[in-house]
């Protein structure tokens, strides 16, 4: 019988780190004698693993969700029901970010006097984080480097962060910025990238999708397009 390890390595995608497949490496041997053999009919029964349950297009979002911002204040999704909202997972250090940035200050611009629209970018690179507060701790001192990015791109949107990746695996978010709306109920319309220019050389002939499915939903009509692939 061949003894094994599980080793669980850490997948690096687009600004958000998640769990990657485990590797079954062989260890050293060891002789199977008859009586360490396991009678099929007393062996347990395989209990059948329960999916993780990610957000799909239609889906609505979970009542009492919600994640604090760099001060420790909890803001729940729910009671942002009545408006469209924009989503975005944010890195402050990749590059697709560079090209996201400023749509994104001018997206603010666009929705600044709207009360029906409401952007949300979300922190989910757990290095970017660090080890999560514990309960008392000084949120002045934390998140250094993502709230000087913050006011270095002049981003004046609600900034959530996502420690242990709870939301971007509901979310099944894989990069940054992957963009998501959520109509008035708080469900599902739109899924991936942010517009069609990921190298940025559109300029005003790119189309932005998040502003083109939050101007359907304010019209009550179905999004033309409701699910691309993000990048980043």
């Amino acid at each position: 019988m061949i003894n094994t390890k599980w080793i669980l390595p850490l997948a690096f995608a687009g600004g958000l780190t998640f769990p990657a497949i485990a590797f079954l490496l062989p260890g050293d041997a060891a002789t199977e004698t008859q009586s360490q053999v396991q009678d099929p009919k007393d062996a347990p029964k395989d209990t059948p693993k329960k999916k993780d349950k990610t957000l799909k297009l239609g889906s609505v979002l979970p009542k009492k969700l919600a994640l604090p911002d760099f001060d420790g204040k909890s803001h729940s999704f729910d009671d942002l029901r009545g408006k469209v909202v924009i989503v975005h997972f944010w890195s402050h250090r990749c590059p697709a970010e560079r090209h996201a940035n400023p749509i994104f200050r001018d997206m603010e611009k666009l929705y600044k006097d709207s009360k029906d629209v409401v952007i949300v970018g979300i922190c989910s690179n757990q290095p970017e984080l660090g080890e999560e507060p514990k309960e008392g701790a000084d949120y002045k001192k934390l998140y250094g480097d993502l709230r000087k990015k913050v006011k270095a791109e002049k981003l004046n949107h609600l900034m959530l962060v996502d420690h242990g990746n709870k939301v971007s695996s509901l979310f099944a978010a894989r990069s940054t910025p992957h963009c998501f709306v959520f109509d008035k109920k708080g469900k599902l319309r739109y899924s991936g990238a942010l517009d069609n220019d990921p190298r940025g050389r559109k300029g005003k002939e790119a189309t932005n999708y998040l502003v083109d499915t939050a101007k359907a939903l304010l019209a009550d009509k179905q999004p033309e397009v409701t699910n691309t692939k993000p990048y980043g």
